[in-house]
C-alpha cells in the first residue's frame, strides 16, 4: 500500500513539474520575433563600461537571424517564427543611456509594469492582429555568471499580453558577445 502511494506520489510530481513550463498559447499558429529589448536591463558585476554592453546589444541581437537554428525560440515552443524582426528593439536599445546600464544593487529586479509598459513602448507597426514574442532582459548579473529574461508573447495589434514567464541562463564564454550571448542562448533552451 505504502509502496503505491509513493507511487502516485511521484507521478502527481512528475505532472507538475512538466506542466509549470507549459504555455497558454493555443491558437497561435505563428509569431514574429522582436529580439531582446535590453531596455530594462541592468548589469551588475561586470568589468566592461556600459557603453561596451550597450554596443553589444546588436550584436547579440543579430544572432537571431545570423545563428537561427541555435536560437530558435519558435522551435522550443513548437510555434513556427513566420520572421524575425529586429527593427523595434535596435530602435528601443539604442536610446539606452549607456551611463545607467551597470549598477551595484544585486537585488535589482523590474517591476511587472514596468515590463507591460515596455512591451506597449515597442514601436511595431501593426494593423493586423498577429503575435510577437520578445525577450526583456531583466538583469545580468556577472557575479554569478546569470541573465535573467522574460519572454512576453503579445498581440503586435492591441500589445495585450498573452503568457509571459521568466527564464535565467548560464553565461558562458570569451568576449562580452559570447559570455552573454550563451546566456540567452540557455534561456531559450529552458523552453519547454
Amino acid at each position: 500500500m505504502k509502496r503505491n502511494l509513493l507511487t502516485v506520489l511521484l507521478f502527481a510530481f512528475c505532472i507538475l513539474g512538466n506542466a509549470q513550463n507549459k504555455f497558454n498559447l493555443s491558437g497561435i499558429t505563428s509569431l514574429v520575433n522582436y529580439g531582446i529589448d535590453y531596455s530594462l536591463a541592468k548589469v551588475f558585476g561586470g568589468k566592461e563600461s556600459g557603453h561596451q554592453y550597450w554596443v553589444t546589444y546588436a550584436d547579440i541581437n543579430e544572432l537571431f537571424i545570423s545563428k537561427s537554428k541555435t536560437f530558435d525560440i519558435g522551435k522550443r515552443l513548437g510555434i513556427p517564427v513566420e520572421v524575425v524582426s529586429l527593427q523595434a528593439v535596435n530602435d528601443v536599445n539604442k536610446q539606452i543611456n549607456p551611463d545607467h546600464i551597470k549598477t551595484t544593487d544585486n537585488n535589482y529586479m523590474p517591476t511587472e509594469a514596468q515590463i507591460a509598459e515596455a512591451v506597449k513602448k515597442l514601436p511595431i507597426l501593426s494593423q493586423e492582429e498577429k503575435y510577437g514574442i520578445v525577450m526583456i532582459c531583466l538583469f545580468m548579473n556577472k557575479a554569478t555568471d546569470q541573465a535573467t529574461y522574460q519572454f512576453v508573447v503579445f498581440n503586435t495589434k492591441t500589445r495585450e499580453i498573452v503568457e509571459q514567464w521568466t527564464n535565467t541562463g548560464k553565461a558562458l564564454g570569451i568576449g562580452l558577445k559570447n559570455y552573454w550571448s550563451f546566456s540567452v542562448h540557455n534561456a531559450i533552451k529552458k523552453i519547454k
